[in-house]
């Protein structure tokens, strides 16, 4: 586990470093993209408005020359002087002139503004048009509302028009023509500009066309009458940002992705050894001290992992050497109290014996009363010998500990309901929470008596044995307390170990032999003083998983 959260925390780490250019950049990026394609934007409307703005010159220079030649031109000349002589022209005199010269607007007025003569409307002859009469002789070509006919019928439209003097015979007519701005025009104009074109004023039909899509920014030209407006969309400049920062968002996926693969590759490598070293260490406290990690990784990874397989190896020898010291001591010590034991019955039983084969061989006549009176202590020499020798016979022969589901409390309480005591002492009980544990019952009842046995034989004059159970956080505590004299705290250490005893007639097993149950089941004895100063012995066990202990603890110890 604990290399699983070291590879992720890397590949966290990797995650992060790559995607933090990619934070910081991708808006940096995104906002320097959207000022550049603004400053296009801009750049392509000032562009369509300079692309306009000649368009309309070149065409106010087409106009110009176009009426000029119209001026001289001998066909205007003669209907001038039939206008002179009162006799009326051709309606469509004038067309023919205006066709010639591409003009869409052409008209003879007289000084006071009077239309004489019109090439494309001339129901108007006879009558003054407010737009062509404000056209001065000889100036630039203006834009001015000029009636036209259309299918649908006269409409009031932008024209760009001049005006030009031609001489008759008796004075004066002005010739005012040019071409009408209309749909076709803007339509040619948004073509050559890109833009959405937009002519109108007021009063006049607008003249509009082309798209501008997306945010449109407008330049406004104002031509006289009316006003041109240019729009250029946004929607080719957005999808070429878009295009770009997709670019860049993929280019920054593909580097993540490369980053998070070398990071997991880069971790794995990191961490198998580390992975291997935790269960290593795992092991080794599992008591498995031949455990060894592959050498595996490289630099410092390698010098841990060679380190930690000759500690293993160094603690593995170490602790075979301890454990036969410590057997060796063990049952060094057991032999001496065993000797000490039974050289304890033996001197009685030699001098016994001595003291018989003296009198049978001196023929006493006390012979017989020496024999009746030195029998029985010397049997009881022996059974004394023998329960020595089958205390220590049962302390090797220790079986494992089987162990099965238990609930402690309940089974302490049935234990003891079947327990005996002398009737000067009295027995206590001092029920705690259900403890479940895994125990083995056959050791754990042979605990207990030794452990109720202790404390009635520490209370020769009587007294009281306190019997209770208790939780310690993830462990099972089974106490005896007696009011004795207790146990002095130099000896607590020694009361355990195997011959040492401080009653004249005992083995020094007893507690040996519960410290070895205690050891069977996970857990310790424990030798302290009680709340009276008498001795308190404490079995602590792990707590398991309540499952079916429960019911197990009520059956029969």
């Amino acid at each position: 586990m604990a290399g699983l959260r070291l590879r992720t925390l890397l590949l966290l780490a990797f995650a992060v470093l790559a995607l933090l250019p990619l934070v910081v950049t991708v808006p940096l990026a995104s906002r320097r993209i959207e000022q550049t394609f603004a400053r296009e934007l801009s750049a392509r409307a000032d562009a369509a408005a300079a692309l306009a703005t000649a368009e309309l010159d070149r065409l106010g220079a087409v106009v110009d020359q176009a009426v000029t030649a119209c001026a001289t031109d001998p066909l205007t000349e003669s209907v001038a002087l039939q206008l002179e002589t009162g006799v009326p022209p051709a309606a469509d005199a004038m067309r023919g002139v205006a066709e010639g010269r591409q003009l869409s607007v052409l008209t003879l007025r007289d000084p006071s503004g009077v239309t004489r003569s019109s090439a494309f409307l001339p129901a108007r002859v006879g009558d003054v048009e407010p737009g062509l009469a404000a056209v001065q002789v000889g100036a630039p070509p203006v834009v001015v509302p000029v009636e036209v006919q259309r299918p649908d019928g006269v409409q009031l439209r932008p024209a760009l028009v001049a005006a030009r003097a031609v001489e008759a015979a008796h004075g004066t007519v002005t010739l005012v023509g040019g071409q009408v701005l209309d749909g076709a025009w803007a339509d040619r104009l948004a073509r050559l500009t890109g833009a959405r074109v937009e002519l109108q004023g007021p009063g006049l039909v607008p003249a509009v066309a082309g798209v501008a899509d997306g945010r449109t920014v407008r330049r406004a030209l104002p031509l006289g009458a009316a006003e041109l407006t240019l729009g250029v969309g946004s929607a080719a400049v957005d999808e070429t940002r878009a295009t770009l920062l997709r670019a860049l968002l993929t280019a920054g996926a593909l580097g993540l992705g490369l980053a998070l693969v070398a990071g997991f590759l880069l971790a794995r490598g990191i961490t198998r050894p580390v992975e291997a070293l935790t269960e290593g260490v795992r092991s080794v406290a599992g008591g498995a001290l031949d455990t060894r990690v592959p050498a595996a990784g490289s630099g410092e990874v390698r010098v841990l992992v060679d380190a930690f397989n000759r500690m293993t190896e160094d603690l593995g020898h170490a602790t075979r050497a301890l454990r036969a010291a410590e057997q060796a001591a063990a049952w060094e010590g057991v032999a001496r109290s065993l000797a000490h034991e039974l050289r304890n019955p033996l001197t009685p039983l030699q001098m016994s014996l001595e003291t018989l084969l003296a009198a049978r061989k001196a023929r006493d006549p006390r012979f017989e009363a020496l024999f009746v009176e030195s029998a029985p202590a010397m049997l009881e020499e022996v059974e004394r010998l023998r329960r020595t020798i089958d205390a220590f016979a049962r302390f090797a022969r220790m079986p494992a500990a089987q162990l099965e589901p238990l609930e402690l409390t309940s089974w302490t309480e049935q234990a003891l309901g079947i327990a005996g005591a002398r009737p000067s002492v009295s027995l206590r009980w001092e029920p705690g929470p259900p403890l479940p544990v895994q125990a083995d019952r056959d050791q754990l009842a042979q605990l207990l008596h030794n452990l109720l046995k202790n404390a009635e034989e520490a209370m020769a004059s009587g007294g009281q044995v306190t019997v209770r159970t208790r939780a310690d956080g993830d462990r099972a505590l089974l106490e005896v307390e007696d009011t004795g004299p207790g146990i002095p705290t130099e000896e607590r250490a020694r009361v355990l170990e195997p011959g040492v005893t401080s009653k004249a007639s005992g083995s020094g097993l007893g507690l040996a032999l519960g410290a070895r149950i205690a050891q069977g089941h996970g857990g310790s004895l424990e030798v302290d003083a009680g709340a009276t100063g008498g001795a308190l012995l404490r079995l602590r066990i792990p707590r398991a998983e309540p499952a079916d202990a429960a019911s197990r603890g009520r059956e029969s110890p």
